[in-house]
């Protein structure tokens, strides 16, 4: 054993005798988090027979417990290992077999299997009582006691899950395998790490990709669910809400959409599709579903390992489950699968054809009339009778002699705007992490796909003339060879690119102030809406910044109920009283003073946002990518945004929300409103020019009326007014917006009507 460093050794003294004067800078929790992987590996068992000892000093049972609580990733050799096993079965409780599997996997040496198999065959017969919860890990430490262990193990456990089919297959599949096979299935379990667990493995999916035996099982739990909730939706087995699968049964199913996702089996969507969507619903009226529980976890896995196929299917579900409680989660979910798609290049531009010609068009017979279903900019169905004449809406004809012919026609249409709608997130996320791609893929999967390339032209692309060398292009304005125009402010012109040339979005953050004019102009002189705010993007480089804080939004007052609402949409969660956000190897945190809670209400004051390394050392924000930090406080101030202003008649009346409010109202106009103002500029260029509309720095001024741009509220000599717009067929109609956004369209729709009084 490799021979502690000087605070291990006081770490383990501590532990074993009276109470040291050892003096840890940050206290024994930061003494802990400096340990090395084997130093925390050899300390282990000292810890756990320190717990167990019940005349133990309390000092030594407070270190003890702070080297088990230690977020490092412990390794063993094959004595330390040895140790382990000694302590857990010096009294053994059932959930010890559980770190005896994880410590077979972090073991950096050949173990020594007659030292462990005695002990090993304590820790099983205490996991014996709480079999169901132990099964995986008991099953991996019994394969070291012995086979009178295993064989006796694997007959309990047959019993115990005698009414779960998928879980008992997994269970033969494993008792074919090693103790290191089976500890990994234990590894893989659906919740994360509870403290005093191991951090999981950074490499597990690479270890369970390698395992076939394991893939077949995968297949085959997957096909046998189908078929039975196939059966359950055709009538030939009883409903009976949430009894579909047992609890066991969801985790395998659980466990098997996870590897067939994580290894992009081609099988893995058509799978999904039948299963997911079939698992939310009811095959009756009923608002309740086959089985909850694995709903839920098939969909945990699409938000782990997303691929376009599975967030289809997700999105059906979210579609057809009718269980408030449930709609709920399925949509967060999803919204989470879809941003970690943009973590998967490889995958997150497959797109199907869908049948489409190469003009973006498919057409479907239906007797005397045919669906055309056309894919632009946007996905649409239209009508036409045999001569070609076209249609306002789908004939009546059509609907009564060939009513499956239409269904199969509005399903395609849906089908192609769920995959337009996953794309287009996709790309707006891979704008903000900077994912790169090969041109000729790009231009494959993308820019001559007929179902992408509507949305591919109305963006801004960048592709590598040399490294480092980036040029803006824009396929809408592409030339007549086929290849980009050179349509930056100051450019050479632009050769056709090599295929392995990198291609990546264009972001306002690493342009200069004239690029992004340029870009904007371009997009109104086009009339191009784009898919995502993209050319109109708010951009930031914090002022006030110290090393990893700023203080770009200190100040703001913002009910805390809308920005704990759209907080967990974006991914945000309540971490130690602050809203924490991972971004990769790092984690944002934005203090508001308040106190913070699941479903807090009232009005807190933000603070600063910080940035801090995975260890929890400061990440200075001058070393971050501009792209992500930009994005970063884009989320923030979208969060203070909707926190501190409203524009409808959600405005607060009483005395104390007024004084709130007029304060919000005096804030410095922020980055978002200043970009409305460029929108409005161009949308509404006439009639400045016209002198009608005077554009000025925090507001609008139309016939004596001022709009704020940061509000959408109206008032007249300072007092407010009360603008009740027309909704519906009663409103007029909008002129060409560059992007979308409520307050936006708003304000357009409140200088139309002030204008028509």
């Amino acid at each position: 054993m490799d021979e502690l460093s000087p605070h291990a050794a006081q770490l383990r003294a501590a532990m074993a005798g009276p109470e040291q004067d050892a003096e840890w800078s940050g206290g024994t929790a930061a003494a802990c988090a400096r340990l090395t992987p084997s130093e925390l590996g050899a300390l282990l068992p000292d810890a756990y027979r320190t717990l167990a000892d019940d005349q133990a000093p309390d000092h030594a049972r407070r270190v003890a417990r702070e080297v088990t609580w230690s977020r490092v990733q412990p390794s063993f050799t094959a004595a330390a290992l040895t140790d382990l096993y000694a302590a857990l079965a010096e009294s053994a409780r059932p959930t010890d077999v559980q770190y005896a599997a994880a410590g077979l996997l972090r073991c950096s040496e050949p173990w020594d299997e007659r030292a462990l198999a005695g002990h090993a065959a304590v820790l099983v017969a205490a996991a014996r009582q709480r079999a169901d919860r132990t099964a995986d890990a008991a099953l991996a430490v019994a394969a070291l006691a012995g086979p009178d262990t295993e064989r006796s193990l694997a007959a309990l456990l047959r019993t115990v899950f005698a009414d779960s089919p998928l879980r008992r297959a997994e269970i033969e599949v494993a008792l074919a395998t090693g103790p290191r096979e089976r500890a990994l299935l234990a590894e893989d379990q659906r919740y994360g790490p509870a403290l005093g667990a191991w951090p999981p493995l950074t490499a597990l999916a690479e270890l369970r990709a390698a395992d076939a035996l394991h893939v077949e099982l995968a297949h085959r739990v997957l096909h046998t669910a189908a078929d039975q909730l196939a059966a359950l939706h055709a009538g030939e087995t009883p409903y009976a809400a949430d009894k579909a699968f047992t609890p066991a049964d969801a985790d395998t199913l659980g466990r098997a959409a996870r590897l067939s996702l994580r290894r992009d089996e081609p099988w893995a969507g058509e799978l999904l599709t039948a299963v997911l969507p079939r698992l939310a619903v009811a095959p009756t009226s009923a608002r309740t579903l086959p089985s909850q529980s694995a709903c839920i976890v098939l969909a945990q896995a699409v938000e782990e390992w997303p691929t376009p196929e599975s967030i289809a299917a997700l999105r059906e579900a979210c579609r057809v489950v009718r269980h408030a409680g449930v709609t709920k989660k399925l949509d967060r979910l999803l919204r989470r699968a879809e941003r970690n798609l943009v973590r998967r290049p490889e995958c997150a531009l497959r797109l199907p054809d869908l049948g489409l010609g190469p003009d973006g068009t498919r057409r479907l017979p239906c007797g005397a009339y045919t669906a055309v279903l056309t894919v632009t900019d946007e996905a649409a169905l239209t009508w036409e009778r045999a001569d070609g004449t076209a249609l306002k809406s789908v004939p009546s004809a059509a609907r009564r002699d060939h009513p499956d012919h239409v269904a199969a026609a509005r399903d395609l249409l849906g089908e192609a705007r769920t995959r337009l709608r996953t794309l287009i997130r996709s790309l707006e996320g891979g704008c903000a992490e900077g994912t790169v791609h090969r041109y000729d893929r790009w231009r494959d999967d993308l820019a001559a796909h007929p179902l992408a390339r509507g949305t591919a032209r109305r963006l801004i692309w960048e592709v590598e003339r040399a490294p480092g060398d980036w040029q803006a292009f824009l396929p809408a304005a592409e030339t007549p060879g086929g290849h980009p125009a050179a349509t930056a402010p100051v450019s050479p012109p632009f050769p056709v690119p090599d295929p392995a040339a990198a291609v990546r979005l264009w972001h306002p953050a690493r342009a200069t102030s004239a690029e992004r004019r340029h870009w904007r102009d371009r997009i109104a002189e086009l009339r191009l809406r784009q898919p995502f705010r993209q050319a109109y993007r708010e951009h930031y480089r914090p002022s006030g910044t110290t090393g990893h804080t700023t203080d770009l939004f200190h100040g703001h007052v913002v009910r805390l109920e809308a920005v704990l609402g759209l907080a967990v949409r974006q991914g945000w969660h309540i971490d130690d009283g602050e809203l924490a956000l991972p971004m990769g190897g790092m984690t944002a945190r934005f203090d508001l003073a308040g106190h913070l809670y699941p479903g807090a209400t009232g009005w807190a004051e933000a603070g600063s946002v910080t940035l801090r390394r995975a260890d929890g050392s400061p990440q200075p924000m001058a070393d971050v990518d501009a792209v992500r930090l930009s994005e970063l406080l884009r989320s923030v101030d979208l969060l203070v945004s909707a926190g501190s202003f409203a524009w409808c008649d959600r405005h607060a009346h009483a005395p104390e929300d007024r004084q709130r409010m007029n304060r919000l109202y005096d804030q410095p106009l922020g980055r978002t409103a200043r970009l409305r103002r460029a929108a409005l500029r161009r949308i509404l260029a006439d009639q400045i020019t016209a002198g009608r509309i005077e554009l000025g720095d925090r507001q609008l001024r139309l016939d004596g009326y001022a709009v704020h741009l940061a509000t959408g509220r109206v008032t007249r000599d300072g007092d407010p007014v009360a603008i009740d717009l027309p909704t519906g067929r009663r409103a007029a109609p909008l002129p060409f917006l560059p992007y979308d956004e409520e307050l936006l369209e708003r304000v357009v729709r409140t200088v139309g009507h002030l204008m028509a009084a």
